[in-house]
């Protein structure tokens, strides 16, 4: 045998050793069921490495009229870097059940496809370690999925995104289909687009790295509507928010599309930040004020506005000294609309509970710690005497 026969043999011994021990990806759908309607069967697919443990879990999020299918190219260079990743199809969208709502109670669909591949893939994923990541209409799903569950993800970035549809509707190539989903334009259903403003929200963020990417040419889904997101979560005293801006002589540009290539660089400039910076889970203090968009999930507690796609409040919230009181202010027209508040667990003792100063209901011990009155209302639950 020749040297090179030889040193050629070794080689492709080398390469494929090599090969064998590159973890495959895998791709697996499973479906589950909507927590807040019961609507489903929901479709979602995770995309992972074939020997996943406690590995970090990333939502990768497809926009309008597309499907999973259109963020694998994605998901895959995301799981071949360790992380655990889970495209979801909300309601109305591949094979999904349902209506799509424009930023409505869909963003739900994504808490509980998370929720679903946690019990279903166990060990194989960190559901203490959550980020996300979507183009254009999944980047309104990154929008709105940080604001209505603050204390969730470590850290997210928003391709091209919906942050206000009432801004969108006035310059989407879609008006039609927007208006149709959502029930009306903004002057007929004004408060359906309040609650559709991820904007008045922006205060929310709570440790969440957030990053934006947007052309200077982008004209689908406006810059100004990511500008005034950024500008918002500052003016509430918030930092950790970075806008990437690609420009005409730059030699990557983020343009709108799922990426076929062109957006792997801006991809990996948000896993590189992730990786080094590594963000702790936000931790959720024992008080403090909150915007309810039709509705939101923090570790402690649950609040609903109306149906959850129509009314919107204020939330101060105070969970020391052994009770739990949540004060409400409406956004939204009707000041009367429901307020649904739901604590973690159950009550370990009898509970009162106090609407506007007066003892309402008692919760017994072992039962579900939940209230109802209104976005003007003041909600208190504490210790049966």
């Amino acid at each position: 045998m020749s040297l090179q026969i030889r040193i050629l043999a070794v080689l492709l011994v080398g390469a494929a050793a090599y090969a064998a021990a590159e973890p495959a990806i895998v791709k697996e759908e499973f479906t589950f069921t909507s927590s807040f309607d019961g609507t489903g069967p929901l479709y979602a697919t995770a995309v992972f490495q074939d020997n996943a443990r406690n590995n970090p879990v990333m939502i990768v999020q497809h926009g309008d009229g597309g499907s999973r299918e259109n963020v694998f190219f994605s998901a895959e260079r995301i799981a071949a870097r360790g992380y655990f990743c889970v495209c979801i199809s909300t309601r109305g969208w591949d094979k999904s059940a349902g209506a799509h709502d424009e930023g409505g109670v869909e963003i739900m669909d994504i808490f509980d496809g998370l929720t679903a591949a946690g019990k279903r893939y166990g060990d194989k994923v960190d559901e203490s370690d959550v980020s996300i990541i979507g183009y254009s209409n999944g980047g309104a799903n990154v929008f709105f999925a940080t604001v209505r569950f603050p204390y969730l993800f470590r850290a997210a970035a928003a391709f091209f995104g919906i942050a206000d549809y009432g801004a969108f509707v006035e310059a989407a190539r879609f008006k039609d289909s927007v208006i149709r989903s959502i029930g009306g334009t903004p002057e007929q259903a004004p408060d359906k687009y309040t609650v559709r403003n991820a904007v008045l929200a922006a205060g929310n963020l709570s440790g969440t790295r957030f990053h934006i990417f947007h052309d200077e040419e982008e004209t689908l889904c406006p810059i100004s509507m990511s500008n005034k997101f950024a500008e918002a979560a500052r003016n509430a005293g918030y930092r950790d928010i970075v806008v990437h801006l690609s420009g005409k002589n730059d030699q990557n540009r983020w343009t709108h599309g799922y990426n076929n290539g062109h957006l792997s660089p801006a991809e990996d400039r948000f896993l590189d930040d992730l990786e080094k910076r590594k963000p702790p889970k936000p931790i959720m203090p024992p008080t403090g004020d909150l915007t309810v968009l039709g509705f939101l999930g923090t570790p402690a507690f649950t609040a609903v506005a109306g149906k959850g796609d129509d009314a919107a409040a204020r939330l101060n919230y105070d969970l020391r000294n052994g009770t739990a009181r949540f004060t409400f202010t409406p956004m939204t027209s009707a000041r009367n609309a429901t307020a649904r508040i739901t604590l973690q667990g159950v009550a370990d003792c009898d509970v009162a509970v106090i609407v506007d100063g007066k003892d309402t209901a008692v919760i017994n011990k072992g039962a579900k710690l939940q209230a109802q009155a209104t976005i003007s209302s003041k909600i208190e639950f504490r210790e049966k005497k």
